[in-house]
């Protein structure tokens, strides 16, 4: 969106603008490296180079903040005299971006992992410690992570924007703190839209009272569909960008459903990282047919790895002659099950939304989505992440016979059927997307044109205009049109 605004102005001439391309980025990482990810996974792992290919070539949510931080870090490094500024994506995004350290310094300790096998087998060959291309490859990769961890945790400043309404005053709140728990400051917090006094904050609120930016044209007319309503459909996701009001809709229309059908069992989910959903319900329970669901994704993504490691480690031990220490091969099979990028927890959210679906005791399954960005690439899970799940059925079932049943396996298999299902769904009257806009008519459109070229349904635009009081209770969203 910064892009697109400066870009139209050439008066600025000390000012550089870029548009990070992430698979661009990606592929430039994966021309520099995968060749040494190859060859330290042939050392160290039993799986051949065709097999370590696919899975390093895997295309997985999250890659994109992976890059960014990357990227960051590079333009930080390259500009040492200039001020790097970041149009962010939303908070649940945001925050997994500036936390990819902790995923490049896992990287680096699953390829000194696989290393170790190839320095244990020499040091028992030549009786002494030998360095050769590979430690300097990993040593020099390590250095690099750490060195753009220390630039953006150093030398950079998060600064939070919000509106003063209730649930994004938590939100913020939590935003501030998760960021100062990565050793980023926040010097002060942007306030949009202010109307009066500022709320209270953990760092000083500079208000704006219509906006940094005014772009032209957003005064125009709401597209021609716009009063068509809520076509009717099992699966009614709520999609537009960041604040304009996605999760009063989608609950607003859980709580009219639910009240009009006592009888009748309903659901609401959040697949949105900040989880803004928490906070509608936190002093308000659901009426009881209502069921609110905030998945911990990142705790599902916790078992999912604990428990895909103890079958690496069955596995492996089963496949070594008796007597024989597979430790090194463990160690760098599990911790390439580290390495996933930071948004494979979302694959966990999407097979819920699976189950949801298949669950025909609910009458609706209510969605409240990411911002634009994310929910597309949210639709495009069930055949990525089926991608992903595949791939890692290939790596344990090669050694099929090692993989008993109701195990890790067949938990795979199950999932795998489940995204297929998903994804069907999706494609089918059973889904609807509501787009949600307050004045960005440009970007609702373009989210409409996009949604109409993946086949997704589309069951109505919701024009928001903004309230002089933001609902709170329960009653009062319920009471929205």
């Amino acid at each position: 969106m910064a892009a697109a605004v400066l870009e139209k102005s050439k008066r600025v001439v000390f000012l550089s603008v870029q548009s990070l391309d992430a698979e661009a980025l990606y592929k430039k990482f994966l021309d520099e490296n995968l060749d040494a990810f190859l060859e330290l996974g042939d050392r160290g792992t039993y799986l051949d180079r065709d097999e370590l290919r696919r899975f390093f070539e895997l295309s997985l949510p999250g890659v994109d903040e992976l890059m960014t931080w990357m990227r960051i870090g590079e333009l930080a490094e390259e500009n040492p005299d200039a001020v790097v500024v970041v149009d962010t994506a939303p908070t649940g995004h945001t925050l997994r971006m500036l936390g990819s350290a902790q995923h490049f310094e896992q990287f680096a300790a699953a390829l000194d992992a696989m290393q170790e096998k190839h320095r244990g087998i020499v040091r028992q060959l030549a009786r002494r410690e030998v360095r050769d291309a590979m430690d300097v490859f990993i040593d020099s990769f390590s250095a690099l992570a750490a060195r753009r961890r220390a630039l953006i945790t150093s030398s950079g400043a998060f600064v939070p924007v919000m509106l003063d309404e209730p649930w994004v005053v938590e939100q913020t709140r939590r935003l501030i703190a998760a960021v100062r728990s990565l050793g980023i400051d926040v010097p002060f917090v942007v306030l949009n839209r202010a109307r009066g006094s500022a709320p209270d904050m953990p760092v000083p609120v500079v208000g704006v009272a219509d906006g940094l930016v005014r772009r032209p044209g957003v005064s125009a007319a709401a597209p021609r569909w716009a009063d068509e309503g809520v076509r009717p459909s099992r699966l009614i996701f709520f999609a537009g960008k960041g604040g304009v009001g996605k999760t009063t809709s989608a609950t607003s229309l859980a709580l009219k459903l639910a009240r009009a059908s006592p009888n009748k069992r309903f659901v609401i989910i959040s697949v949105d990282p900040a989880h803004t959903l928490r906070d509608v319900f936190a002093h308000e329970p659901p009426p009881s047919n209502l069921q609110v669901e905030i998945i911990d994704t990142k705790a599902k993504w916790r078992e999912f790895r604990d428990a895909l490691g103890d079958e690496i480690e069955r596995a492996m031990s089963a496949l070594a002659p008796k007597g024989l220490t597979v430790a090194y091969d463990v160690d760098a099979m599990q911790k390439l099950v580290e390495i996933a990028p930071p948004g494979a927890d979302e694959i966990f959210a999407v097979i819920r939304l699976a189950d949801l679906d298949a669950d025909e005791s609910f009458e609706n399954v209510i969605v409240d989505t990411a911002p634009t960005g994310h929910f597309l690439r949210l639709l495009d899970l069930p055949r990525t992440a089926g991608e992903w799940v595949r791939e890692f059925m290939r790596i344990l079932l090669r050694y099929k016979e090692l993989v008993p049943p109701g195990s890790l396996g067949e938990e795979l298999i199950r999932a795998s059927r489940a995204l297929h299902s998903l994804d069907e769904s999706l494609h089918s009257d059973r889904t609807s997307v509501i787009v949600v806009t307050r004045d960005d008519m440009d970007e609702t459109n373009a989210l409409i044109e996009e949604l109409k070229r993946r086949k997704i349904p589309i069951g109505g635009v919701k024009v928001i205009d903004p309230l002089p009081k933001p609902p709170v209770t329960l009653d009062e969203i319920a009471s929205l049109s």
